[in-house]
């Protein structure tokens, strides 16, 4: 008790010895009782390690005579800690303010290290994921794009249609590529189309080269081509399809989609009353040469026949149909015929509508049109030629339902929606309601889709028409392309759209990486659908047979169409990437790339006509592009004979040698060191033929005096050796073992004139070798010591002994030791063994 009052009355006045000091935010040292009984138990430990444990006699005499040294043991555990090894561990908390903050420090560090380990490690495994998906979608994408696999866009329709028993492409389906082959017959013969078409396009790219703006009729080549077609096609319809498209170019209708598809559902319409007057002229009546009025009434006279009475809600005057007649003058497209006809007929006219005919000569002469404000009721729309005329002319607000009797045809609905949008200006001045858009009506077709249209897949090409007359060139295309029977037709539907500028194609910057369908859906701003015009016909050229490789061509270089007159290095870049490809592929070169006839002169490739197309602008730039590339791949891939030609194209001189000797040197290494019958290695090794195209491409070097001169002695040198080396090889193998000999000095590589000084120079000169003789020395010393070993042994085996004989004995030995000490200084250079297997010969000699 007294010795626990004293410590508790230390502790109070060593606690009041700093009340009088200012600390501040400074935190007090708690010192406590706890922290001087740690401290005092770490003091107990020290001296117990310091000191030594007494070991009871009885375990002293147990260990001991087991051959245990206790007194090593005691001194060896003696600085083990085992007092505290089973008590509660508390933290210690030290005094020392700047240790503490040192250990925090320290901590913070190592955290801030883990926590940057863990945060790298994480940032690592999400960069490997998405690189490695990336990989795969590329590889995906490019095997599907060598499978040429197509996913259309409206799958829900495909589906449908297939299950209604219908045949469709395996386009729709998802596998499957082009199929250009005639089903009819045997073989894999191409359909007879395929080639019609092919020779439009090579007009089309000759017209290109010609001229910037190339004046060719496109349409009208492949629209003969379609033509001559028909008993294949067996569909009329798809004709139609190049006339529409000759509206959309037409400068009477200026590119505008309305105007041209207005034009050419009129003139259809003309066709069509043409058609019904003649087929039925008694009913008709229009006479001999009936004018325009007539022929408009005798269509009225017979489409009203077929009633069997004219309905008694069209307004009639002297046995006319005015409203009738009227609207189908307009439906036909004959606008100023409308007017004469309203003007003679105004009086009558005016009794239901006094304000029709001014606003109908204000429409027809692209005036300011007249407000109207008339009202428009049922009883004044009782005719529904009238509503059907009021609607497309802007007269009034008039429903939908009122000139339902009237548009019941596609093509009539679809004019008189697209006249509307034609017209919208004037319309929207004369009703007072915003102006219709073509975006709209683009948007009601695109809800509806196929199957309101063709709701039994009987008639693709009616929704494909639809598309079209819409000016969703883009849709349409995709669309066609789902049809196995229209496959080639929505290709070069597609070559046409872009030739004109109606095509909207991504750049090759913006070129989508999905592999599906060919339609790139618009993005968020609203714009139009694009379509992959490039990979759509990169995977029809390359359905093309092997036989038709000048066409796979003529369409690839289609792919700059959409830059005609501009520059796209992309697309360029895009267009000579798929040349290159298909070259590589079917190795005819010589055609498109030229060739280098026997008197050194080059011949021109098919391929330089066409250079403007691909953004190339001389031929070394087509030397130094495309045909480089096509030389660099062949090396890569070990086509020798190209690589040779290729790289000879592109007067890259010093690497044909270069890889003729790096081929050489390689042949070498892998088998010149093998066993085999044949006496030649070129032979039993595949070596002929780069030893003999090493020789021809030498000597034709050498004959030519240009070329020579750019050679490069190294690169000459080094081919020149190999093949020395070859013959010696091949001497060897014979036996000809003199020759053999001859063929190794000659090339200087090793100290074979006896003198053992000059081994090190030449063990200097082999740093300076080229890596295909370097690699190879293993081979080279071997064999060279064996051909002095064998050459040792004949000469010794003879019966003669003389000192010519001795003499020769000893010049072969000195070879050999010259060899070896050679051999010695460039050890590192060769396989383990090597050394030994000369050392065994060198004793045999020795």
């Amino acid at each position: 008790m007294p010795l626990t009052q004293s410590l508790s009355t230390l502790l109070e006045e060593s606690q009041r010895l700093t009340t009088h000091l200012s600390l501040g935010e400074i935190p007090t040292v708690q010192r406590g009782i706890d922290l001087l009984e740690s401290e005092s138990r770490k003091l107990v430990a020290k001296s117990v390690r310091n000191g030594r444990a007494v070991l009871d006699p009885r375990a002293h005499a147990l260990l001991a005579s087991s051959g245990i040294d206790t007194d090593e043991l005691t001194d060896s555990h003696a600085s083990a800690a085992l007092l505290s090894a089973f008590e509660m561990l508390q933290p210690a908390y030290d005094a020392n303010v700047e240790s503490f903050l040192g250990q925090q420090q320290e901590q913070s560090i190592v955290n801030a290290i883990e926590e940057s380990e863990l945060s790298t490690l994480d940032e690592f495994d999400r960069n490997m994921t998405a690189h490695m998906q990336q990989m795969w979608e590329d590889s995906q994408r490019r095997l599907f794009e060598e499978l040429g696999q197509y996913q259309g866009a409206d799958m829900q329709f495909a589906n449908a249609v297939e299950s209604a028993g219908i045949a469709t492409s395996p386009l729709a389906g998802g596998s499957g590529a082009f199929d250009l082959t005639d089903s009819q017959a045997h073989g894999r013969v191409t359909q007879p189309r395929v080639e019609r078409y092919a020779q439009v396009v090579r007009k089309l790219n000759d017209a290109r080269v010609a001229a910037a703006r190339p004046q060719v009729d496109v349409l009208a080549g492949l629209e003969k081509a379609t033509l001559d077609s028909s008993s294949e096609l067996k569909s009329k319809q798809i004709g139609q399809v190049w006339k529409l498209l000759a509206h959309y170019t037409s400068p009477k209708e200026s590119r505008n989609i309305a105007a041209g598809a207005c034009a050419y559902l009129e003139e259809t319409f003309v066709e069509h009353v043409d058609r019904i007057v003649a087929q039925y002229p008694h009913d008709a009546n229009v006479g001999g040469i009936p004018s325009t009025n007539r022929k408009i009434r005798g269509y009225l006279n017979v489409q009203f026949g077929r009633l069997g009475r004219v309905p008694a809600f069209l307004e009639m005057f002297n046995d006319e149909a005015i409203w009738a007649h009227m609207y189908t003058l307009y439906r036909c497209g004959f606008k100023q015929e409308l007017l004469k006809y309203a003007l003679d007929m105004e009086d009558i006219i005016t009794d239901s509508d006094p304000g029709f005919v001014a606003h109908l000569k204000g429409f027809c002469d692209q005036a300011a049109a007249i407000r109207s404000d008339i009202p428009v009721t049922a009883a004044s729309l009782e005719d529904p030629y009238k509503a059907a005329l009021y609607k497309v002319l802007g007269r009034g607000n008039v429903s939908k339902k009122a000139a339902a009797e009237v548009v019941q045809t596609t093509e009539d609905y679809l004019w008189s929606s697209l006249a509307v949008v034609r017209d919208a200006e004037q319309i929207a001045a004369a009703t007072g309601h915003p102006r219709n858009t073509l975006e709209s009506l683009q948007a009601l077709m695109l809800k509806y889709g196929p199957g309101h249209f063709d709701p039994n897949g009987n008639n693709p090409l009616l929704y494909f028409r639809v598309l079209l007359l819409c000016g969703l060139f883009e849709n349409a295309v995709d669309f066609l392309l789902q049809n196995d029977r229209f496959q080639i037709e929505a290709v070069h539907i597609a070559i046409a759209l872009a030739f004109y500028g109606l095509l909207n194609i991504p750049s090759a910057e913006t070129m989508p990486s999905s592999f599906g369908s060919y339609l790139v859906a618009a993005d968020n701003s609203g714009g139009r659908a694009m379509l992959d015009f490039s990979r759509m016909v990169i995977h029809y050229a390359r359905a093309l047979p092997e036989t038709a490789t000048d066409d796979a061509v003529n369409y690839l270089l289609l792919l700059t169409l959409s830059t005609q007159g501009t520059c796209d290095a992309g697309q360029h870049s895009l267009c000579q990437q798929a040349i290159e490809r298909i070259l590589y592929e079917r190795s005819d070169y010589a055609r498109y790339l030229g060739d280098i006839q026997s008197d050194g002169t080059r011949k021109r490739g098919m391929l330089e006509r066409f250079l403007p197309l691909l953004g190339i602008s001389s031929n070394e730039q087509f030397a130094q592009t495309i045909i480089r590339r096509l030389a660099d791949r062949s090396r890569d891939e070990g086509r020798l004979a190209d690589t040779v030609l290729l790289y000879n194209l592109a007067e890259r001189y010093n690497t044909v040698l270069n890889v003729l000797g790096k081929q050489l040197g390689e042949l070498l290494y892998t088998h010149g060191g093998s066993n085999s019958n044949a006496d030649n290695i070129g032979d039993a090794y595949g070596l002929d033929d780069v030893e003999g195209v090493a020789r021809a491409v030498l000597e034709h070097y050498k004959q030519r005096e240009h070329i020579a001169r750019v050679l490069d002695d190294r690169a000459v040198t080094t081919c020149n050796t190999l093949l020395t080396i070859v013959d010696f090889l091949n001497c060897h193998r014979r036996g000809a073992y003199e020759e053999a000999l001859e063929m190794i000095e000659r090339t200087q590589l090793l100290p074979l004139g006896g003198d053992v000084s000059l081994a090190s120079q030449h063990a200097e000169r082999v740093r300076s070798l080229d890596d295909s003789i370097t690699r190879n020395f293993s081979l080279i010393l071997l064999a060279a010591m064996d051909t002095l070993s064998r050459l040792y042994a004949g000469l010794r085996e003879s019966p003669f002994m003389d000192a010519v004989k001795q003499a020769n004995l000893q010049t072969l030995r000195r070879k050999a030791r010259s060899l070896m000490v050679f051999a010695g200084m460039i050890q590192f250079r060769m396989p383990s063994d090597t050394y030994a297997k000369l050392n065994r010969m060198d004793v045999f000699m020795n």
